[in-house]
């Protein structure tokens, strides 16, 4: 379905859609898709207001006859995605909060989940805030690109629906994209499954040269060889739709034949304003929390994003907020540059050592954690001589065993409870550095 309203809120459906023949008409322009005929969006428009058409709805109002109490068949079903931006580039700075509206046959919920949401293209960067609401958990750099990340997120909601397809969320079902290993010019690759045969469909969307001769020639050899199937539907695709070549790959012929007659036979749900094309959403303010309407159902209070909150840490201040990520923060009482200076030391030594990967990666985060710490514990102009190598780029030697890594661990956790004060941010630190001394001693048990 190809329908759009642009009110980010239906409390009462015949306060927020057109009351007359004029205003069914003045809507039916705004969302007409490119391509598409004038009387189908009459339809659209006539269906969101709960009558079967346009001509009935000219009959009902014409007679007088009040609106139907609900909007949707049950057939129907609002989703609502929001997006917020900041754009730095304008004089001065602008921001705001960008609301899609879309329907869709089914619920949100039965289309995707939401841990599923996460591994779907263009769903990655969302959160299901409410049953019928998919939220954009960071920032937008600019109105446009919220704008576009919201259409591709409908979009794949719309492939969802109509495919079937679900996005590969188990080790197990991704370790199929490793068979498309080698097909020449892949790209921009995510991986699907069909729920009802557990059989895996590969979306490729290269650029426009691989429609080469040369090209689509080596790609057929490929998949004749690895006994997959290949299609290339008349479709916008996901990645970036209309200009992006997608592609559909898989070990199961009839279900490709299927799916792509399907995607085939879609109208875009959602599509980037141009020329006469508005933008079918609503805009509104940076600060504007947008409740669906399952949300306000619910009488349970939405959930502000991630970074966009302040809270409080005895002993600790935030030293950085980014919205869509978790406040960071550090010991109140700064170390020494003295002491940053012995711990980098000490773990610029232990990074080049042989140790377990998993003890690497503890020593290897806090010694970036430190220093971002250090950074912002001492401003430009009290930093000391060599302060920019304290913890990369200093002059570091093995520490070959394991002793010598329990030892130099031992000295970094002295360090850190004798510098910094009492705080969650340490005791964080000294977790981890426990962590990773025992497994690096579980070798010496072996």
């Amino acid at each position: 379905m190809s329908t759009l309203s642009s009110l980010p809120e239906r409390v009462s459906v015949s306060k927020t859609l057109p009351k007359t023949i004029k205003g069914i008409k003045k809507r039916a322009k705004k969302i007409c898709l490119p391509g598409q005929k004038h009387a189908e969006a009459l339809d659209i428009v006539a269906r969101q207001l709960g009558y079967r058409d346009y001509f009935q709805a000219q009959q009902m109002l014409a007679s007088g006859e009040v609106l139907p109490k609900t909007a949707l068949h049950q057939n129907q079903h609002l989703v609502f995605l929001s997006a917020y931006w900041r754009d730095t580039n304008t004089k001065p700075r602008s921001a705001g909060c960008e609301t899609l509206e879309i329907i869709l046959p089914r619920p949100l919920n039965t289309i995707v989940s939401k841990h599923q949401a996460t591994f779907a293209r263009n769903l990655d960067g969302f959160r299901q805030e409410a049953s019928d609401h998919l939220e954009m958990i960071s920032n937008a750099t600019s109105q446009a690109r919220a704008w576009e990340l919201l259409v591709r997120a409908a979009l794949t909601l719309q492939f969802m629906e109509a495919s079937g397809l679900r996005p590969a969320t188990s080790q197990k079902q991704r370790q199929s994209l490793d068979l498309l290993t080698g097909l020449p010019s892949k790209d921009h690759a995510s991986l699907w499954v069909d729920p009802a045969s557990d059989v895996w469909v590969a979306l490729d969307e290269p650029y426009g040269h691989v429609n080469e001769s040369s090209m689509v020639e080596r790609r057929a050899a490929w998949i004749t060889e690895k006994s997959l199937h290949l299609t290339k539907p008349a479709w916008a695709g996901l990645y970036y739709p209309d200009n992006a070549v997608p592609h559909l790959i898989s070990p199961a012929a009839d279900l490709l034949s299927r799916i792509t007659v399907t995607l085939e036979g879609l109208s875009p749900i959602a599509v980037m304003p141009s020329g006469e094309q508005e933008w079918p959403g609503v805009s509104d303010s940076y600060n504007a929390r947008f409740v669906s309407p399952a949300r306000k159902a619910s009488g349970v209070a939405r959930r502000a994003r991630p970074g966009t909150t302040y809270g409080f840490s005895k002993g600790a201040v935030e030293y950085h907020r980014e919205a869509g990520y978790p406040l960071l923060w550090r010991p109140e009482k700064p170390l020494s540059q003295a002491d940053h200076k012995r711990v980098g030391a000490e773990l610029q030594c232990l990074m080049i050592s042989p140790m377990p990967f998993k003890a690497y990666h503890k020593i290897r985060t806090w010694c970036s954690t430190l220093e971002n710490w250090m950074y912002s514990e001492y401003r430009e102009s009290d930093r000391g001589v060599g302060f920019y190598e304290t913890y990369y780029g200093g002059q570091p030697s093995v520490y070959p065993t394991v002793s010598d890594q329990l030892s130099a661990l031992k000295r970094v956790r002295g360090i850190v409870i004798d510098g910094y004060a009492e705080c969650k941010p340490r005791r964080d630190m000294l977790k981890d550095l426990e962590i990773a001394m025992a497994i690096i001693e579980v070798q010496v048990t072996k």
